[in-house]
């Protein structure tokens, strides 16, 4: 008997609707996850909800910024909202950077005085944030962007009309974005060796990541460990000029540098498995008739 034929299909949600329906349905999810975040933060600055919001921030900025490429972006929209929020994101990434660190600090067992330096350089900043979310409006910040989505999206759909031959599904669409992305993943994880070269490979997978799970709806654990390794090589570059500020914080600096070479020797055996031209689809098999047998 012959064998079946496999047909390799995009899924009907990716295939069957436009780009622009698909970003801009995206783009107002997140937004609801976002305005949650933000107003539980602007309730109560802590470690938890600092890295929620962040998240949140990222998530969006990650979606938004192939929404830009493809037009949604206006030069006023940018300065007026996007530049604001971008810049409020900064500050959260910082004070979360040093929540880590403390953290970090905590677990090889350093000196009282360098613990005492990153707290008073979080306490600094979290005055900063404090009055940034003082001017902070979550529901009106929101409510702009999604009046603004809902006009781009309707002026975004006109112009696909123009191109009737081109293909606009949002499958089509997503992967030749993520292609591109992940040719820019391949380049820079061949050069990543310094701290600022794994900390742009970091951002570049997240990013990554981030555009499988909200275009493909695809998740990967090769991928997931590969950010969770490159952060925490991030955070024990943020935490080492602390303890070479002293030299009784040697015992501590020896047991960073142990932990940091751990972590790149995995990730350098992690990164092959790196999932490139990883799409979602469906199979069907095709059996031949009797009278073709």
């Amino acid at each position: 008997m012959d064998e079946p034929a496999a047909i390799y299909n995009s899924p009907a949600h990716l295939s069957e609707e436009s780009w622009v329906q698909f970003e801009h349905r995206a783009a107002q999810n997140l937004l609801a996850a976002l305005e949650g975040e933000l107003k539980k933060l602007k309730l109560r600055v802590i470690p938890e909800r600092v890295h929620k919001s962040r998240v949140s921030l990222r998530r969006w900025f990650s979606v938004w910024s192939f929404l830009a490429d493809d037009g949604w972006e206006e030069k006023k929209f940018k300065k007026k909202v996007l530049t604001p929020l971008r810049g409020f994101l900064k500050e959260l990434g910082e004070l979360r950077d040093f929540d880590v660190n403390i953290e970090t600090a905590e677990q090889l067992s350093c000196d009282e005085q360098t613990l005492e330096d990153l707290k008073a350089c979080r306490k600094k900043l979290k005055q900063r944030i404090d009055k940034s979310l003082s001017d902070l409006e979550p529901e009106e910040i929101i409510a702009k962007i999604e009046n603004y989505l809902e006009s781009k999206a309707i002026e975004l759909a006109e112009n696909i009309k123009t191109e009737p031959d081109k293909d606009h599904s949002a499958f089509a669409h997503f992967d030749r974005y993520i292609k591109t992305h992940e040719e820019q993943v391949k380049k820079l994880s061949e050069k990543a060796t310094c701290p600022e070269s794994l900390h742009k490979l970091r951002l570049a997978i997240k990013k990554w990541r981030y555009l499988l799970t909200e275009c493909m709806g695809l998740t990967n654990l090769e991928l997931v460990r590969a950010q969770t390794l490159l952060g925490e090589i991030h955070d024990y570059d943020r935490l080492e000029p602390f303890l070479r500020e002293h030299d009784d914080r040697s015992t501590a600096l020896a047991a960073l540098r142990l932990e940091r070479s751990t972590r790149i020797q995995e990730f350098e055996q992690l990164k092959v498995y790196l999932p490139f031209a990883l799409r979602p689809g469906t199979i069907t098999y095709t059996y031949p008739s009797e009278s073709n047998a």
